[in-house]
């Protein structure tokens, strides 16, 4: 009977609400829209208008018909070359990702690094421009999704400034969920996911460059026809729309999104909102006995890190029996840990079934819990909540 339903609690992909979908199937009422014809086009241009306010900036947002990852790839292959000193900022499974990536294109890799559910110490990042003042760029990822810790990207961003180098900015599972303000802040690129707080199914990544780094990029010959940025952002400007195939139902979909977070009282009130669901799940982890991965000066409000043992045994319980998915552990913490959502299209009572179905499967795979504990620690925290 429930072979259908799955309730998703994960750090991504995340649910997707009814009008975004309605606003994906609108795209397909009729005929399979040109996407060079003048109707999509203003849809396009109205989407990536209003995705500025998603990254606080007034730069252009290119999106890309691809994952997240394609889009942090975009931001270093246009950035820099074989040879070339980077500097990463590694405090999980996403920095040793982006590793990869330049490693692939042979980047000398300089990392300023943090164990596993801390941060970056912006001073060490300093030194290390210091140590290295050849350094291109540096990278860092904002809410690390391995482990839900948010790096001080404004304190970094104001160090970076201080050089000719750039600032790149990871920001899939950050984007909407928690303050980052590119323009402020001195951020030279940004790039993002769509599955994330912004709601969207998998699909669409978007990215946005500050003058700075477009000064860089168009001296440099990108290695990649498909992520070449300056091809981009010429046809974007000139109301060509985006030199390759983009998916349209999705950037219908992006717009939808766009708008319902100016219907909701616009990006800060997301903020806070994001803000509230995470004290509340820390708050309901805290009375089940749980132990959190990240201390509060440092918790995402998009996602949390629940340190448990056979963590995958529990997961599987609670997809079979409850229809709940949550997320686990990557790398040196897999089956260590659980990673709960709360981006996008959740509300409090989302949370509060969570805690429900998680004492019952925490008492099933014998662990001592006190029934409704969970529930009420998450319950009182949001009564509590200024930002409720």
């Amino acid at each position: 009977m429930f072979k259908e339903k799955m309730d998703l609690r994960l750090p991504g992909p995340v649910q997707v609400p009814k009008e975004i979908q309605m606003a994906m199937e609108k795209s397909f009422d009729h005929p399979m829209m040109d996407y060079r014809n003048p109707v999509f086009q203003e849809v396009l241009q109205e989407t990536i208008t209003k995705a500025k306010a998603i990254f606080q900036t007034k730069n252009i947002v290119i999106p890309l018909t691809s994952s997240g990852a394609s889009a942090l790839e975009a931001a270093i292959i246009n950035t820099v070359g074989p040879k070339d000193t980077i500097i990463l900022c590694v405090i999980g499974y996403f920095g040793e990702y982006l590793q990869g990536i330049t490693d692939h294109i042979g980047c000398k890799v300089v990392r300023v690094e943090a164990e596993w559910g801390e941060i970056v110490d912006p001073e060490a990042v300093r030194r290390a421009l210091k140590e290295n003042p050849e350094a291109k760029a540096v990278f860092a990822t904002h809410c690390e999704t391995s482990t839900s810790a948010i790096n001080n990207i404004k304190d970094i961003a104001a160090i970076v400034q201080e050089t000719e180098a750039l600032f790149l900015v990871d920001a899939v599972s950050s984007i909407v969920g928690t303050p980052l303000y590119m323009d402020e802040w001195g951020i030279d690129i940004v790039a993002t996911g769509g599955q994330k707080a912004l709601m969207q199914p998998p699909g669409l990544a978007l990215i946005t460059i500050s003058d700075k780094a477009w000064s860089v990029i168009e001296k440099l010959q990108c290695p990649s026809f498909y992520f070449d940025l300056k091809l981009y952002k010429k046809d974007l400007e000139s109301g060509v729309g985006t030199p390759y195939t983009p998916n349209i139902a999705l950037v219908c979909g992006l717009l939808e999104a766009c708008n319902m977070i100016e219907r909701s009282g616009g990006i800060e009130s997301e903020y806070k909102r994001h803000a509230a669901l995470r004290d509340m799940t820390r708050a309901g982890v805290r009375a089940l006995g749980l132990e959190l991965l990240v201390n509060d000066s440092a918790a995402s409000p998009t996602l949390t890190a629940v340190k448990l043992e056979n963590a995958d045994q529990f997961r599987k319980l609670m997809r079979e029996e409850f229809h709940i998915a949550l997320g686990g552990g990557l790398g040196k913490v897999k089956n260590k840990i659980l990673r709960l959502g709360h981006m996008g299209y959740t509300d409090a009572a989302d949370m509060l079934k969570m805690f429900a179905a998680m004492e019952l499967g925490l008492l099933k795979t014998g662990h001592k819990v006190e029934l409704g504990s969970g529930v009420a620690g998450a319950q009182r925290q949001w009564l509590d909540n200024p930002n409720c």
